[in-house]
């Protein structure tokens, strides 16, 4: 009986000392390389792209030499102001009344109400071509007044397809939203599906929109609002909508453009 326990013993420690002495299973020499990084080993994810371009020193004003801004009515006074101040330099611009996404993407060349380019050409070519024909590096787009009231999903949409179409005969370009700015408190235009609130969600959503896509969103909007979200009445001289700016106006967005340039285009 004695022999037998001991045998059992001696087994039992012969195990033990197989057990201690094996090598590390390869899953286990795996884990240490994830861990330490030498073989593909878990890393940070990259942070989410931020749209929102924040200020930073101004720029020299031809740093727009190569930028295109489109726009409706409201731009048209960026571009007024800049032709006679030349704040911003010698960008293109393809602004016109009334003009939006929406009836962008339906007019064809030709149509009276689109921009004319190259300026006294009388041309006036659908935006996209026009911006494509510019060769911009750049392009701003300020567009959804004349169009967001039938809807902001529909007006975000359009936004992203003509914004595409410009991709699409310029693949690196840049894309500068600018948030659209808001009515002043006693517009005369603003009724229940036109309104600061209705602009404001355009704005969310697009803002939402850059961020996914990685375009950037420049926003205007903070700098032409009184402390209570409405457009300045200083820097609005249209009394019979309340939408659009005077020259005081206009600088002040020249000004906030000159100093909200995101660094990766610098």
């Amino acid at each position: 009986m004695k022999t037998w326990t001991t045998f059992v013993f001696v087994l039992l420690f012969l195990f033990t000392l197989s057990a201690c002495g094996a090598p590390p299973a390869a899953g286990g020499e795996e884990e240490v390389l994830l861990t330490n990084g030498e073989s593909g080993g878990l890393q940070e994810e990259p942070p989410a792209f931020d749209p929102l371009v924040p200020a930073s020193q101004a720029v020299d004003p031809q740093w727009f030499a190569d930028a295109a801004f489109v726009g409706d009515s409201v731009s048209v006074m960026l571009e007024l102001y800049n032709g006679s101040a030349g704040a911003l330099g010698t960008p293109a611009f393809f602004c016109a009344e009334s003009l939006s996404q929406t009836n962008a993407l339906s007019y064809t060349a030709g149509n009276p109400r689109l921009p004319e380019y190259p300026k006294g050409s009388g041309q006036r070519p659908a935006v996209a071509d026009g911006v494509a024909s510019s060769g911009a590096k750049k392009v701003y787009l300020m567009l959804g007044m004349n169009c967001i009231s039938g809807g902001v999903d529909r007006a975000c949409q359009d936004l992203v397809t003509l914004v595409g179409e410009i991709q699409a005969r310029l693949p690196d370009t840049a894309i500068l939203i600018e948030s659209v700015t808001p009515m002043t408190a006693d517009s005369p235009r603003a009724d229940g599906a036109l309104n600061n609130t209705t602009i404001q969600a355009f704005n969310d959503q697009m803002k939402q929109i850059c961020q996914e896509k990685e375009w950037y969103f420049v926003n205007i909007a903070e700098a032409v609002s009184d402390e209570n979200g409405f457009l300045r009445a200083d820097f609005s001289g249209d009394k019979a909508m309340g939408i659009h700016f005077n020259y005081s106006g206009a600088e002040a967005w020249a000004n906030y453009l000159l100093t909200h340039v995101p660094e990766a285009l610098k």
